[in-house]
């Protein structure tokens, strides 16, 4: 897999749909989580656990893109060659930036939901 590093809205674009997993956390932790009335059907901890490697695989994935793609860019502004390609540079140096600051708040927002509702059927503290 190529990163579209050069092309900052290719790469939120990639990013976005690698985001919708962590957007759809709650459906998946509803759907694997038994009710009351199926608790002793489904094993619920090893759901979680299953669920919590695909999660933080997806978290560490997105991290090193973002900033695989910032230090790209960080060279391409150091070796910017006019004034116009220092500026679009920089530009896309602060969104690279801004991805990786909203890419905690995704994090924190998916362990929220995921401590909220694995904990009560795993041993330990179920923490992304």
């Amino acid at each position: 897999m190529t990163l579209p590093c050069d092309n900052f809205y290719e790469f939120k674009r990639f990013l976005t749909n690698l985001r919708d997993e962590d957007d759809k956390v709650i459906f998946r932790l509803n759907a694997l989580l038994p009710t009351t009335s199926f608790q002793n059907k489904v094993d619920a901890a090893t759901n979680c656990q299953k669920l919590k490697t695909e999660l933080v695989e997806l978290h560490k994935t997105r991290e090193e893109m973002i900033s695989t793609c910032l230090q790209f860019q960080r060279g391409l502004l150091a070796s910017a060659p006019d004034e116009r390609s220092r500026r679009a540079a920089q530009r896309t140096v602060r969104s690279l930036q801004q991805e990786g600051s909203v890419e905690e708040i995704v994090r924190e927002r998916s362990n929220t939901f995921f401590q909220n509702k694995c904990n009560p059927f795993m041993d330990f503290d179920a923490k992304l």
